[in-house]
């Protein structure tokens, strides 16, 4: 990729200029602020965590940063989640750039969704030949995995330290567990909700709900289709609208306003996006408690 070869001779120049405290921390490198979070909790202090994407970043237009870049340069590990979009368009560069850098998949064991980047998520079963969902971290279940994962590899190849990795990664599954635990005790299943673009597929199949997105394939959709789309949110019993801080969208939250749907804010690229996910789903519970009195 040519930014990535481009800022490769930048940070030759800049490796070579002084002023900045320097971090002699071993590296880690990931692509959204939830993997961070979850490293944080592993490895506490004993790494400097890289983050391509910062939090409330959009990932299809964010390209990352020099700085990042030259932060990138120390890592020894970069765990992806081996998506397409944001992660692909970059892997190439990064790896020519970097090619020490061991490149770690953290999602194995995750069963992916396919098919669900168009109207609706349809049975949230995979379908050969699409390309999976890439919102894997919208999910506490998915984040269990992923924590197990890390705190795994980690132990393994930083053995002087296996033993407290891996409690830490025990402790975090425990936490995410407790929370899974308590929305499935909500009895959320077969509400629907409203979402802008479709990022709560893994959400929505780990509770049996219903996502209804109000965009067509990625693109926004016309007029007559989103009059259409609120006749169907309106006959699906939905009384939530999520809207994604990362992708707001005033005239999609003044439109649910008016068909008298609750709005919520999620942020779900951010180091609170497990308490955006209980606060949703509590929402969720209170507007099906309400409808029912």
């Amino acid at each position: 990729m040519r930014i990535l070869s481009i800022l490769s001779i930048v940070l030759i120049i800049l490796s070579g200029c002084s002023g900045s405290q320097k971090d002699d921390r071993p590296a880690i490198a990931v692509s959204f602020e939830p993997q961070a979070w979850m490293l944080r909790q592993i490895v506490g202090d004993d790494f400097d965590i890289v983050t391509l994407l910062p939090a409330g970043s959009d990932p299809e237009t964010y390209q990352p940063s020099i700085s990042t870049m030259k932060s990138l340069g120390k890592a020894d590990i970069y765990f992806t989640l081996g998506t397409d979009g944001f992660e692909k368009s970059n892997l190439s560069g990064i790896v020519s750039n970097f090619p020490d850098l061991k490149v770690v998949d953290c999602t194995e064991g995750v069963q992916k969704i396919t098919g669900t980047h168009g109207h609706h998520d349809h049975d949230g079963h995979n379908h050969n030949g699409e390309e999976f969902d890439p919102h894997i971290l919208a999910s506490i279940k998915n984040s269990i995995i992923i924590a197990d994962n890390l705190s795994r590899y980690l132990a393994k190849n930083y053995p002087d330290k296996a033993d407290a990795y891996l409690r830490a990664g025990n402790s975090l599954k425990a936490r995410f567990k407790w929370k899974d635990d308590s929305i499935s005790k909500m009895n959320l299943d077969g509400t629907a909700f409203a979402i802008r673009h479709p990022s709560l597929s893994y959400f929505a199949r780990d509770y049996n709900l219903k996502q209804i997105s109000m965009q067509d394939n990625g693109k926004e959709t016309t007029p007559l289709r989103l009059a259409m789309q609120m006749k169907e949110i309106k006959d699906s019993g939905a009384k939530v609208f999520v809207n994604e801080i990362e992708h707001d969208s005033p005239s999609y939250k003044e439109t649910a306003s008016e068909v008298g749907l609750n709005v919520v804010d999620v942020k779900l690229n951010g180091p609170a996006w497990e308490e955006f996910i209980m606060k949703l789903a509590q929402r969720m519970k209170m507007a099906n408690e309400i409808n029912r009195n």
